[in-house]
């Protein structure tokens, strides 16, 4: 019997909603089903079991989710395999098939993952993955599922036993390549990942205090990897070219395997405040890692796919500010539950020393200058996989993502009439630390390890920037310190500039497209506000920099 240990890698399809006859889960699937057989395969030459997992390690893991100080939930352990077709399990002819099967037990796993690698179908072979009673069924995968870096992951079922099921027509030999890589067994089953699950002061993204982040909110998105929940954000840059980055901690995720092996979910959320689950059925696996850390707790991926319309993605702006005003948000997924929301109304401060960083323990892997300081939350609080969530300024621009802290649910201590809410002791739902983007901007001497390198493509030199919508197509402008304002946005055939107060005297303009190619240049004439003719602008996107005697600043416009 083949013995076997986790290296899960989750290479799911784009963010469409699913088309499968059987319970499914964030996946692109293809119709059919298992066959129903049952004789002519015998027990000892398709079942694979594995020996216990070391009770131990698991414990030291549920303590380390309790205690470690980072935000990160892990809820599996990884068991590698190494079954195909041609050296393990059973084939089988049915109904014009040849049918091959493996079952996999693990004992003990809450629910099991398994990692295809390779996986190259040809066209005409089907995969299913299902648990005994075909209670649930992934699959079908087949050759529209192929990947290019040869590579499927299938999400959890539950139990502790999975069968592997390939079709294959008869009278085709060559179905391409599969092995099974590896399982991930999951060790936690109540509650993380399910609905409910965080703590009872936390608030759904679609309460009150949730109404002005409807835009905003569709950029974050829960993150399930290898063994771990996280959260992260989907974030805009200077190019504002849909380029699909996600910002989040490099606690989770901080490898080429890792980042090419999680599983990110769009919208998970109740549709009502304290409503009802919400849908998981919109996800894209995958992801390149562009930028990580080790003194600093950031890491920024690029997904494999551009989020389709129908995930309603949104890209937020981030803000470089080194000097944030009071009024902050987060919004996260804690224990892997849907999207919530948390507020702090006071001042955020940087630690002044590791004694500043209060609880330490795995957070003093990192340079205690680097983070946010969230000293107490007004509202909601932060927990285990809500590492990676963006702290916003009131602007609703990003200046941190979390790392972990001591913040959580205090007490009960009476109802509030009026709002109609249970009120908690706050005096637990203490310091939190989010890693600066100010710092992880161009911290590193190699410019590849640098935010800088990925968010500013175009190299514009600017502090801030907003978000950006493919659902609308409209655009404000991009105003590095509000010195200069360009209207109308979007344009036509003419453009007006103005300078406010701390401008200077403006001097000169280029106007550059997207890659840098230079099409229009030109000096001021006396007067305000200015302007500026775009005769042979096609429609697109365009990045004006004006030169004053201030200095140069950079606004984005587009042409219709």
């Amino acid at each position: 019997m083949g013995h076997l240990i986790i290296h899960i890698k989750l290479f799911f399809s784009a963010c469409l909603f699913l088309i499968s006859w059987t319970i499914v889960s964030g996946q692109i699937q293809h119709g059919g089903k298992p066959f129903d057989i049952t004789a002519g395969l015998k027990g000892e030459d398709v079942i694979y079991v594995l020996p216990p997992p070391d009770s131990f390690e698991i414990e030291a893991l549920k303590i380390r989710n309790l205690e470690g100080g980072l935000k990160v939930l892990q809820f599996a352990i990884e068991r590698p395999l190494d079954i195909g077709p041609r050296t393990h399990g059973a084939w089988i002819e049915h109904e014009g098939y040849r049918v091959w099967r493996a079952h996999v037990i693990s004992p003990g796993a809450k629910s099991i993952g398994i990692v295809l690698d390779p996986f190259r179908l040809n066209e005409g072979a089907s995969l299913f993955v299902y648990n005994p009673e075909k209670k649930q069924v992934k699959g079908a995968f087949n050759w529209m599922n192929n990947k290019s870096f040869g590579v499927l992951a299938v999400d959890h079922i539950q139990g502790d036993e999975v069968i592997v099921e390939l079709q294959v027509p008869v009278g085709q030999e060559d179905y391409g390549e599969l092995k099974v890589e590896s399982i991930s067994h999951a060790f936690l089953q109540h509650c993380p990942g399910d609905f409910g699950c965080s703590q009872a002061c936390e608030i759904d993204i679609n309460c009150e205090e949730g109404t002005e982040w409807q835009v905003k909110k569709r950029s974050v998105v829960r993150i399930r990897t290898i063994t771990q929940y996280c959260t992260g954000v989907l974030i805009n840059n200077s190019a504002y070219d849909g380029t699909p980055y996600v910002l989040t901690a490099e606690h989770c995720l901080n490898t080429p395997s890792q980042a090419s092996s999680a599983l990110f979910y769009f919208n998970y959320e109740s549709e009502s405040c304290f409503g009802e689950d919400g849908s998981l059925d919109l996800s894209i696996s995958g992801s390149t890692l562009r930028s990580t850390g080790d003194s600093l707790d950031f890491t920024l991926v690029e997904l494999s796919e551009i989020p389709p319309l129908d995930c309603k993605a949104y890209y937020a702006g981030w803000d470089l500010t080194d000097n944030p005003l009071p009024g902050l948000v987060t919004i996260h997924h804690p224990q892997g539950d849907v999207k919530k929301i948390s507020m702090d109304f006071d001042n955020v401060s940087i630690p002044g020393s590791e004694r500043d960083i209060i609880g330490g323990g795995e957070l003093l892997d990192y340079h205690y200058f680097s983070f946010w300081w969230v000293h107490n939350w007004d509202y909601g609080s932060t927990e285990g996989g809500s590492s990676g969530g963006p702290l916003f300024l009131d602007n609703k621009r990003i200046i941190g993502i979390l790392s972990g802290g001591q913040a959580s649910c205090g007490d009960s201590i009476g109802y509030d009439q009026e709002t109609n809410r249970i009120i908690f002791d706050k005096r637990v739902n203490v310091n939190d630390y989010f890693t600066r983007m100010n710092l992880a901007w161009d911290y590193y001497p190699e410019e590849n390890r640098n935010l800088k390198n990925w968010l500013d493509p175009i190299n514009s030199g600017v502090g801030s920037i907003g978000g950006y919508n493919p659902l609308t197509n409209q655009v404000r402008p991009v105003i590095t310190k509000g010195k200069f304002s360009l209207y109308p946005n979007p344009a036509h055939d003419v453009i007006y500039l103005s300078g406010g107060e701390g401008s200077g005297t403006i001097l000169s303009y280029t106007i550059s497209d997207l890659p840098g190619r230079l099409m229009h240049t030109g000096f001021f004439p006396r007067g305000n506000p200015y302007r500026i003719e775009l005769d042979g602008l096609q429609a697109g996107f365009y990045i004006i920099s004006i030169r004053s005697s201030e200095g140069t600043e950079s606004v984005r416009f587009i042409v219709e």
